[in-house]
C-alpha cells in the first residue's frame, strides 16, 4: 500500500486481482492434492475416486464462490451495514453447510448422525467458552471504566 501526502493508505490492488491471485493458489493446491498419484491399498475402484474428486471439487468451487461473494459484497458497500453483516453471516451460514457436506460428508441421513451429534456438541462447548470469556472480559472493562 501506498499512501499520498497526507499519511492516509490508499488502495492500490483491486479486488479482481486479489481474487485472482487466490484462484490461482488454489488451483495449485487442488491439483497438488487430487492429481498426485497416491497408493490406497483400501479403495478398490477408480470409480469410487473420481466420485471423491468430483465432491470436493464441487465444494471447494461453491466454497469459492461463497467467499468471493462475501468479499465482494463487503468491498463494493450497496447495502446498509446492517443488511451486510446479516447478509455476510448467511453466507459464512452456507459456507458451513457446505463444509459438512462436501468436505466432512456429514449428512441428515442415519449413518452420520453420530458425527453430526458429535460436531454440535464440539459447537456448544466453544460457544460457551468464548460467550464466558467475553462475559468476564465486559465485566472488567465496565468495572475499569
Amino acid at each position: 500500500m501506498s499512501g499520498p501526502s497526507n499519511g492516509r493508505p490508499t488502495k492500490t490492488r483491486p479486488l479482481t486481482a486479489v481474487l485472482g491471485l487466490a484462484v490461482v493458489f488454489s488451483s495449485a493446491v487442488l491439483a497438488t492434492l487430487f492429481l498426485s498419484p497416491v497408493a490406497e491399498p483400501m479403495r478398490g475402484s477408480d470409480d469410487s475416486r473420481r466420485a471423491d474428486i468430483r465432491t470436493y471439487v464441487i465444494g471447494y468451487l461453491l466454497a469459492l464462490m461463497l467467499t468471493g461473494a462475501a468479499f465482494a459484497i463487503v468491498y463494493w458497500p450497496t447495502l446498509a451495514s446492517a443488511t451486510t453483516l446479516a447478509v455476510v453471516l448467511g453466507l459464512a451460514l452456507v459456507q458451513m453447510a457446505v463444509h459438512f457436506r462436501f468436505f466432512l460428508h456429514i449428512s441428515l441421513g442415519k449413518s452420520s448422525r453420530e458425527d453430526l451429534q458429535l460436531i454440535l456438541f464440539s459447537a456448544l462447548i466453544v460457544i460457551l467458552m468464548v460467550s464466558g470469556t467475553l462475559v468476564v472480559l465486559l465485566n472488567l472493562r465496565a468495572r475499569m471504566m
